[in-house]
């Protein structure tokens, strides 16, 4: 059971999702809603109290999971020296954006990964068709106002560069990179580049799960259930219930995975920099390999990949947007918290940037 910390005039995300996924779609790798109170004062909209859900005797969290595979993968990876040729050599060095792990996607994983990272990319895989699943159970609902999929626009994306160039100013105030100029100049070529050519109207927007990453899912049984709906607790209620397009939850898991594994590489070096350069390149391959994997399960799902944009560029240019907002959260967020962290969202903007 969950008791909310803010109740607001509107219904929680939470509730209003895990009710519609409960009742109304038979997606069942989300725990079903068993009850919640609601809260109606007078001449106002009813909130929630709390909410309580079916119990899941899962065995780690998607995080703990993913550091627990790191482990066993820098074990095996201590001593191995530079990469391989079949790793360096693929992509080429240059590429920028989510043009790599795009184009990985596509191809099958060479055989040592499969050996380095045991059956970990295969469930990156399996993570990424559940993660489809559930978009395309929340915009099966063509009925509901609160469900139904809408197209998703030039304006869409002015608000999404907009939100990230906001962050850009807030990150430009409290440190001093060239990554952060050239963020900002990033994000007016991919504005700009929208504004001029409308998206693809089979693009949507639709309910997502809105703060999606790997402590937002259970390992178990050997699959993954998807955890809480509430949204970014930090922002307003309408942000929260706000139809956005599936590609936000995407890229908020493949931030999570860059972000595993090089907490993962924090774990295995401490403040040993020569080991740290090692084996840097290793964690980078960790992580390009096992998003590939989930873009690959989420594009297997027909229902899902059509509420995405059909052009490649357009499809690669919206996860670069997404991808940039929320590294850019994630540096403002380290800034003003962790600041010995703040070296991994400011990777993953180097990573961006090519």
């Amino acid at each position: 059971m969950k008791l909310f910390r803010r109740v607001e005039a509107a219904p929680n995300p939470d509730v209003e999702i895990g009710e519609q996924l409960t009742t109304r779609t038979t997606f069942r790798r989300a725990p079903r809603v068993a009850g919640f109170m609601e809260y109606e004062p007078a001449g106002e909209p009813v909130g929630h109290l709390l909410v309580a859900h079916e119990f899941i005797a899962g065995q780690a969290d998607g995080w703990n999971h993913a550091l627990s595979e790191l482990d066993r993968f820098y074990e095996e990876v201590q001593h191995r020296g530079e990469l391989p040729p079949e790793l360096s050599s693929l992509p080429a060095r240059g590429a920028r954006g989510s043009d790599v792990v795009w184009r990985l996607s596509a191809v099958p994983a060479p055989a040592i990964i499969d050996d380095l990272t045991g059956a970990y990319v295969e469930s990156a895989q399996l993570l990424g068709r559940r993660t489809a699943e559930l978009h395309a159970a929340l915009s099966s609902d063509t009925s509901s106002p609160v469900f139904s999929p809408e197209p998703f626009t030039r304006e869409d994306v002015a608000r999404v560069a907009a939100d990230a160039l906001s962050q850009v100013q807030r990150a430009r105030d409290l440190m001093k990179s060239d990554a952060i100029g050239r963020v900002e100049r990033l994000l007016h070529e991919i504005r700009d580049s929208h504004s001029a050519r409308a998206i693809n109207l089979t693009a949507s927007r639709i309910r997502i799960h809105g703060d999606y990453h790997l402590g937002q899912v259970l390992w178990a049984e050997s699959d993954f259930y998807l955890l809480d709906f509430e949204g970014e607790p930090a922002r307003a209620i309408e942000e929260r219930r706000r139809k956005e397009s599936p590609m936000k939850d995407i890229a908020g898991m493949l931030r999570s995975y860059g972000y595993a594994a090089y907490a993962g590489l924090f774990a295995r070096v401490g403040g040993r920099s020569s080991e740290w350069d090692r084996l840097e390149p290793w964690a980078r391959t960790w992580q390009r390999w096992t998003s590939a994997a989930f873009l690959k399960g989420y594009l297997g799902v027909p229902a899902a990949a059509a509420l995405l944009p059909v052009d490649p560029v357009q499809r690669a240019s919206l996860l670069d947007l997404f991808l940039l907002d929320k590294a850019l959260y994630e540096l403002n967020y380290e800034l003003n918290n962790r600041p010995d962290w703040v070296r991994i969202p400011l990777r993953g903007l180097e990573e961006l940037l090519g």
